[in-house]
């Protein structure tokens, strides 16, 4: 137990560093995290859909507050163009709200494709350059 909490407090570390640092990141360490920690509490062929899904929320819990402090530091910098901010904030605020009501709807291989999509297409972008 003691060591799960070790782990996952020093997953939460690089988590905020990551989306501070980068603006992501910080999500995928946790996840990844979670799911590992899960499986050695409770060692299960296939984790439960709606464990999945319960890490899936507590990530989002957990980054909320770290992005809202990353935000506000990058704005005491000036690092923040208005603008820019003013034209996808609004989509992503509906698309997020979308998110969080869809996870209970679709199952969680489903999500899961999704996710290793999106992180598979970001990485080759970001190696691509």
């Amino acid at each position: 137990m003691i060591k799960n909490k070790l782990i996952l407090s020093s997953a939460s570390v690089i988590a905020g560093i990551m989306n501070g640092f980068i603006g992501t990141g910080g999500g995928i360490i946790l996840y990844f995290t979670l799911k590992f920690l899960n499986k050695a509490d409770a060692p299960q062929e296939n984790m439960q859909e709606e464990e999945m899904k319960n890490i899936m929320a507590m990530i989002v819990a957990c980054i909320i507050p770290v992005s809202i402090v990353s935000a506000i530091i990058y704005i005491i910098k000036g690092n923040i163009i208005y603008k820019e901010l003013a034209v996808y904030l609004p989509g992503a605020l509906i698309g997020g709200v979308t998110g969080a009501f869809l996870l209970d709807k679709l199952k969680f291989k489903f999500i899961k494709k999704i996710f290793a999509v999106l992180i598979i297409y970001a990485g080759v972008r970001m190696i691509l350059g």
